[in-house]
């Protein structure tokens, strides 16, 4: 049965979700980016963050220990948000030159992997904002998933072609490129 959660973008989808690892909260993010907490509990809107981007917001995450969300834009910036007091807590500015398509926050809750629709992935500290490492153009068209690993030996990134390409999570280096895995877009991993 699929629950009701009572709460609507009126003449606009939802881009993006994603729940907080605590199971109390769900972000929902429309086309138009308009961003949105719902209580699982009570399955009711709980706080309508409106915009918080000068551009629309293309991806979440939130880490595992529910304290924050963190949001990617159409404009290539990254922001930190608590998710106790709904405020933005970090403004890491433009992180890419080009919309942020995916990102993935390392287990350690310190590191964030952000691709972009140009093929670029980069690595930054959440905590002061720190270009740990620019990988580069990694892939001909957008990076379209970003997945890690639960031994965290590995991590893989995907693209909008259908490739997909294994790395070091260690040492951050290419360990095998699997080519073209599907016939065209990969959408997401999980």
């Amino acid at each position: 049965m699929i629950k009701d959660y009572g709460t609507t973008f009126k003449n606009d989808g939802i881009n993006s979700l994603t729940t907080t690892p605590d199971n109390k909260y769900l972000f929902a993010v429309s086309s138009s980016g308009h961003l949105k907490q719902i209580c699982l509990e009570r399955r009711e809107e709980v706080h309508d963050y409106r915009r918080i981007h000068a551009d629309n917001i293309s991806c979440l995450e939130t880490t595992r220990d529910s304290k924050w969300l963190i949001t990617g834009s159409y404009d290539g910036h990254v922001k930190r948000i608590s998710i106790d007091n709904r405020q933005v807590d970090k403004d890491f500015g433009q992180v890419c030159d080009y919309s942020i398509k995916t990102m993935k926050i390392t287990a350690d809750g310190e590191k964030l992997f952000v691709g972009d629709w140009a093929g670029h992935l980069k690595l930054i500290s959440l905590r002061d904002r720190q270009v740990i490492k620019d990988f580069g153009k990694i892939h001909i068209f957008g990076i379209s998933g970003i997945i890690i690993t639960l031994d965290q030996k590995s991590f893989f990134t995907s693209s909008e072609d259908g490739i997909l390409k294994q790395w070091s999570y260690k040492d951050n280096t290419l360990v095998r490129d699997h080519k073209q895995i599907t016939g065209y877009d990969i959408f997401s991993l999980c």
